[in-house]
């Protein structure tokens, strides 16, 4: 399922962490109480952090639930995490 998200058109802005200093998101944290990844997703199946699929898909949709959350509606991150939510 994960496979073709990060070599998508938009998958790659979800791949790893958000880092609110090299961003220039002093709030991030603020905002968003659990942030996550496409990346640490990934990693979590590789690990078998998950034990059912509603955990992979809860953490899936926060990915992109926090990027709806904490951007403007017309940015491009907020458009993409929209778009790739749209068929995940």
């Amino acid at each position: 399922l994960l496979a073709p998200l990060p070599s998508s058109q938009f998958g790659w802005v979800f791949n790893a962490p958000v880092d609110p200093v090299e961003l220039g998101l002093p709030d991030y944290f603020e905002v968003i109480k659990k942030p996550m990844d496409l990346g640490t997703v990934k990693k979590n199946v590789e690990n078998a952090g998950y034990h059912d699929i509603e955990s992979f898909k809860e953490d899936c949709h926060l990915a992109f639930d926090n990027a709806l959350n904490y951007n403007a509606k017309a940015s491009s991150v907020y458009n993409m995490a929209a778009e790739i939510k749209k068929h995940f």
